[in-house]
């Protein structure tokens, strides 16, 4: 997970970048990145399902294979667009189909790593082994930019490159390193139900569909970031491209901090979690969207770093807690693809909203944001109306 959060946080630094040194528009690229998200969320399903099967580890280990030579497939088609051999549509075209099919192979890597670290932890550790994976991506959304910012001076593409080093490596120290796991099935899930009946329930999805909403609003901001500060700031492809990953890096350190303090060591419950990081993600969107100079860009990654830390482990910490033991394997695969889903909708909706205004897109996240924190706050309550009418 950490090697390819690395990759992920490199190519999203500098796909902005690249798209206008190989002058492509906002959509271009938005139309890539959501492709390509579709695509990973309906494999994230499919290898849900095929990793109980398969066994987590070999799962996991083709996930890891595809992406490096995905990755290697992506930077190629680049390299011929920069080159000038191929150009307009055309490289469009060689950019979307590499990166779709890149993402049919490397969706297997979540739900192997997620339905690893759920099958070897207890049920009331279930948060913090579900934090502990996505700490590994903190980390990487750490090392990323910074990485991305260091080697882009040999050129736009030397990120990107290096990454298939770096995926391989981590295929190494799963085939040799990483215990197998006996395959699951649907009903010998390790992970039990509480609060609520065996009876299949819409409360899960409400979490599910939150978690998507607030990987959109993330998308959205990532999507505008590198355009936002070559059109706002006047900054060229390559120093917009070290300036977001620095600012990606601010807030990847502030959620890992609150995942080793707060998360990780279980001192506020999921339900409490939620209640403060949806909010907090709101405010950090609006402080970007008021944004005047880079100092108050980086306050609104911090804010926004802080409410990510706990928004994604607890929102699906409650998905998979708050339903009942035939809904667990569907719940499980949905939460793994929750990144994907709102990659589909962010990219595009963000690149119409800049057209009409570049700052848009920051405000649409912070009301998103506002709307969800409305919705699990009345979840909540609801739930714990529920479980005290059950209550001897």
């Amino acid at each position: 997970m950490l090697a390819t959060s690395v990759g992920q946080s490199v190519m999203l630094a500098t796909l902005p970048s690249m798209g206008r040194q190989a002058n492509l528009s906002e959509f271009h690229i938005a139309t890539i990145m959501s492709s390509s998200a579709l695509i990973f969320a309906i494999g994230t399903n499919v290898w849900s399902r095929i990793a109980r099967r398969a066994g987590f580890k070999r799962t996991l280990l083709i996930g890891l294979a595809g992406y490096s030579a995905g990755t290697f497939a992506f930077a190629s088609a680049w390299m011929v667009g920069f080159s000038g051999i191929i150009s307009g549509t055309n490289l469009f075209l060689a950019l979307l189909i590499s990166r779709s099919l890149q993402s049919t192979i490397m969706s297997a890597t979540p739900p192997s790593a997620v339905g690893y670290a759920v099958a070897i932890s207890a049920p009331a550790l279930r948060v913090s082994a579900i934090s502990k994976v996505t700490s590994a991506s903190n980390v990487g959304q750490i090392i990323g930019p910074a990485y991305a910012g260091l080697l882009v001076g040999f050129g736009l593409l030397a990120p990107l490159y290096s990454i298939v080093v770096l995926t391989l490596l981590a295929f190494a120290l799963v085939l040799y390193k990483l215990p197998v796991l006996p395959p699951q099935n649907s009903t010998e899930q390790k992970v039990p139900t509480v609060a609520l009946e065996d009876k299949p329930t819409r409360v899960p999805y409400v979490f599910v569909a939150s978690c998507v909403c607030v990987f959109a609003a993330m998308a959205m901001m990532q999507q505008t970031m590198g355009f936002f500060f070559i059109d706002f700031y006047g900054k060229s492809p390559v120093e917009a491209a070290r300036l977001v990953g620095f600012a990606m890096m601010v807030s990847a350190v502030t959620s890992l901090t609150v995942q080793f303090t707060i998360v990780q060591r279980a001192r506020l419950s999921k339900e409490i979690m939620m209640s403060l990081a949806l909010p907090l993600l709101s405010l950090g969107y609006l402080i970007l969207y008021f944004q005047q100079s880079f100092a108050v860009s980086y306050i609104g990654m911090a804010v926004m770093g802080l409410g990510m830390g706990m928004a994604y482990p607890s929102l699906a910490a409650a998905a998979t807690t708050y339903c009942a033991k035939s809904q667990q394997s569907s719940i499980t695969g949905l939460i793994t693809a929750t990144t994907a889903m709102g990659y589909i909708v962010g990219p595009p909706l963000a690149a119409f909203l800049y057209q009409q205004n570049i700052a848009l897109p920051f405000a649409a996240s912070s009301a998103l944001m506002a709307i969800v924190s409305i919705v699990i706050l009345i979840t909540l309550k609801q739930i714990k109306r529920s479980n005290s009418r059950q209550s001897p």
